[in-house]
């Protein structure tokens, strides 16, 4: 696999050392690929919008194979935050707004509202219950200025937006937020997981370990080939987010934006830590700066922070995050500077040039679909679009998709440049961090 980042950051024979892998239970993992075998769409990538996909597909009738590069779960989908939201997308309400529609929008709102429901009744209905935390986000603002500005945001399309005053979260330094439901807290890997059974219950064939090396075509159809096997299919579906490789196919060079998102897990707080963030409960929670933090109390009684910070991923920088990431815990959290952390890990979260997901068929070829980029919230959004573009594969139209999600990403000038574009842009998000 090959990407701008550091070549371990593609290297899916390395374990990682998430706190999600060490508490999940043993998982019957289904093999790679072995043989020549055809089906209607071949799915390459076997995270949530990949499984999403297939999945849809499934009920629709149409079958489908799933590959990915590494184990399920691998990446983003068994190692992120946990926080299951609403939007995927890095704009602001107006922007979205001024740039789709006041329509669209809220058409987009509303599909990721009921996404959001649609997972948390997955998860009851497939043994997750014990998973679930919260019923709420947590956004909390890191000026004044953004204060008053969450002060003048109001409820829509199903999102429900409570004030929360600088003296309802005591324990953190903020100037208060705002309370977002729906919302709440999950084990990620155990959450694809039980995605990757339920495709498999759908007759869905799932195999792990089977990086797709060669994409050709192959009559009206396609032939991926991996290590043990080929798939040959009328469709394909690319669901690989951060790890969008280049070379496979030259319509998707250039197009992802990879983001290291780094996350630490502390040991489990005493009594006296806990309550000094007893307001937050089980919910997630994030503040609002540009480059910002996100954090959960565990059901272990550990807590949980990520942050960005770093441009390539490598193994020299992973030390100076994780002390970044104890830092920023103890600034944020003064009665949590003592928390050691005991699990540390990282990985890209995707994003595009134009802010929002890539979702949709290619224009010059109707038989290849594109499901990716949810910069760095991706557990509702890559459900919904793989579950639309699974809607659009079996007959609907492309205007099925609401517009925030539909469309190809822009291509990048110089796309080799990437972590260069990355660490400017996380410079100039710490000066406007700073302003204001």
């Amino acid at each position: 696999m090959k990407g701008p980042l550091d070549p371990s950051v593609y290297d899916t024979t390395r374990r990682v050392e998430s706190w999600w892998e060490a508490s999940a239970p043993s998982w019957r993992d289904p093999g790679p690929l072995s043989g020549e075998i055809q089906t209607e769409v071949a799915i390459i990538g076997g995270g949530y919008a990949g499984l999403a996909c297939a999945i849809r597909l499934g009920e629709l009738g149409i079958g489908s194979v799933v590959l990915d590069a590494g184990a399920i779960g691998w990446g983003a989908s068994g190692r992120n935050g946990g926080i299951v939201g609403t939007r995927s997308d890095k704009l602001s309400e107006s922007a979205l707004v001024r740039r789709y529609g006041e329509k669209e929008y809220g058409r987009y709102v509303e599909a990721a509202v009921a996404m959001n429901h649609q997972i948390r009744t997955f998860c009851l209905e497939n043994g997750l219950a014990d998973c679930i935390q919260g019923d709420c986000e947590f956004e909390l603002a890191h000026s004044a200025r953004t204060a008053i500005r969450m002060e003048r945001s109001q409820s829509e399309y199903g999102i429900e937006l409570t004030r929360l005053p600088p003296d309802s979260a005591p324990g953190i330094r903020c100037h208060g937020g705002q309370i977002i439901r729906p919302g709440f807290g999950i084990h990620p890997l155990r959450l694809v997981r039980a995605l990757a059974d339920r495709a498999q219950a759908l007759g869905v064939r799932v195999h792990p370990r089977s990086e797709v090396t060669l994409w050709e075509r192959a009559g009206h159809g396609h032939r991926l080939v991996a290590a043990g096997g080929a798939a040959t299919a009328r469709s394909v579906v690319l669901a690989t987010n951060d790890f969008t490789p280049d070379g496979l196919n030259h319509r998707f060079d250039g197009r992802a934006i990879p983001v290291i998102s780094n996350i630490g897990v502390t040991r489990v707080l005493t009594e006296e830590e806990r309550a000094s963030i007893a307001w937050l409960g089980g919910n997630p929670g994030a503040d609002s700066r540009r480059l910002l933090s996100y954090f959960r109390l565990l059901p272990e009684g550990r807590f949980l922070l990520g942050m960005r910070g770093d441009v390539r991923g490598s193994e020299a920088g992973a030390a100076r995050m994780r002390r970044a990431v104890s830092a920023r815990i103890a600034e944020q959290f003064p009665a949590l500077a003592e928390a050691e952390i005991t699990h540390f890990w990282r990985g890209p979260v995707c994003a595009t040039a134009s802010m929002t997901p890539s979702v949709g068929l290619l224009r010059d070829d109707p038989t290849v679909g594109h499901v990716f980029a949810w910069h760095g919230s991706g557990i509702t959004g890559a459900q919904l679009g793989g579950r639309l573009l699974a809607e659009v594969i079996a007959g609907k139209s492309t205007d099925h998709i609401p517009a925030p999600l539909r469309g190809l990403a822009p291509r990048l000038p110089l796309p080799g440049l990437r972590p260069l574009y990355v660490g400017a842009m996380l410079g100039l998000y710490r000066i406007s961090d700073a302003l204001s």
